[in-house]
């Protein structure tokens, strides 16, 4: 009876073993896979984030072959003649290899685009796989094409000479209202939807504006008449800081300044630069752009009404004289508001023109898979015949 006891005994012990085994062998075999597998996604990840970055890196080569030619031209004189010295680039916004591919299927002999296709690409701005994949296809000389790829990118150009430069405000004198970019500025902020819109959120857009003259100019003291140290605004801050005495580095540092970390910044980010060098190109002005100078430099204030009147027609889907105007100084500026909206304005205000901008700012989005990379440029081809780089952020 005892050794049955005992052969009991061993045969539970031994089965005790051989699950706890089994147990942490699963255990270990179950770790080694996930770890295989998280490093396996992690390498692909890795590779589709690569090959993104050098999408996105496409998107920004593909502007500075636009831009460079744009320069050449714009020094044809049968093109200065006629103002068109920045056509090339503002024929081609944005770009995107979905448009790339519809582009170069359309035009293939073997190309088929059916209208499911079309209204694919109109809604959703990417292409199908069909799409996709004849567009990949070799032409006569090669059994490659350069949309041979997998991924996308998406690229947009703006002209940084088309906005308001508020690096200028720390060099135009302690006055703050009587500041070009100052009172730019303040048009920009009126009219009656941004009268209600500052009204309901009690900000006085003077003080704002000086806020960020503060920021950049050498003085310690509050513009507008306001007094008091600028330093005084930012000592209840977490951490406390001074206010800067300097240009802007990045248009993102307008977040430090008194009033402008909110919504205020992005409202208004788009229509703010740094990098103008003090210029400003009226030939490609948005309209919001151009009611801000008629604003600014009017010798009496329009009413909303006539600017609406002034810009009527101007769409996308309609050329209206402000998409075929050329301007290549302030006076030829002033004489067409007067002759299209008769509205009379200050030409001596309009300073500072440019006929051909030289600064922009390149947006690139590369994607492969689930992975994406955004690189932001800005080239300045003042001097430079490709562009010299002089910001670069990749996001």
């Amino acid at each position: 009876m005892k050794l049955n006891t005992r052969h009991h005994q061993r045969s539970g012990v031994a089965l005790l073993v051989a699950i706890t085994t089994v147990a942490m062998l699963t255990i270990m075999v179950t770790e080694i896979t996930y770890i295989a597998r998280m490093r396996l996604l992690t390498a692909s990840n890795q590779r589709d984030r690569v090959q993104a970055y050098w999408l996105a890196k496409s998107g920004t080569g593909i502007y500075q072959l636009i831009l460079a030619a744009n320069k050449q031209i714009g020094k044809n004189e049968f093109i200065q003649q006629f103002g068109l010295g920045d056509s090339l680039w503002q024929m081609v916004p944005s770009l995107n290899t979905g448009m790339m591919r519809m582009l170069f299927v359309s035009e293939s002999s073997s190309g088929d685009l059916d209208e499911e296709d079309i209204e694919t690409f109109k809604s959703e701005g990417t292409v199908s796989e069909k799409v996709a994949e004849e567009s990949r296809a070799g032409g006569i000389f090669s059994d490659k094409n350069f949309l041979d790829f997998s991924g996308d990118f998406s690229a947009e150009i703006s002209d940084m000479e088309s906005k308001i430069d508020i690096n200028q405000l720390g060099s135009e004198g302690d006055n703050l209202q009587d500041s070009p970019t100052a009172a730019r500025m303040f048009a920009l902020m009126s009219g009656e939807e941004n009268d209600q819109w500052f009204l309901e959120r009690n900000l006085d857009r003077w003080e704002l504006i000086g806020n960020l003259k503060d920021w950049v100019d050498a003085d310690t003291y509050r513009s507008g008449g306001l007094g008091g140290q600028e330093d005084s605004l930012y000592a209840n801050q977490d951490p406390p800081y001074l206010s800067k005495n300097a240009k802007f580095d990045t248009t993102d540092e307008i977040r430090l300044v008194e009033g402008w970390n909110g919504e205020l910044y992005d409202k208004f980010r788009d229509k703010l630069t740094i990098w103008s060098r003090g210029k400003f190109n009226l030939n490609s002005f948005d309209e919001e752009m151009h009611r801000a100078l008629i604003r600014a430099t009017a010798l009496s204030q329009p009413s909303d009404a006539s600017l609406d009147m002034c810009f009527a027609g101007s769409s996308d889907s309609v050329l209206s004289v402000w998409d075929i105007a050329s301007f290549n100084t302030g006076r030829d500026y002033a004489t067409f508001v007067m002759n299209n909206c008769g509205i009379e304005l200050d030409a001596s205000k309009i300073t500072n023109v440019t006929k051909q901008s030289q600064v922009f700012e390149v947006v690139s989005t590369g994607m492969v898979g689930t992975s994406s990379v955004t690189i932001t440029t800005i080239l300045d081809f003042a001097g430079s015949s490709t562009g010299k780089v002089q910001y670069i952020r990749i996001e």
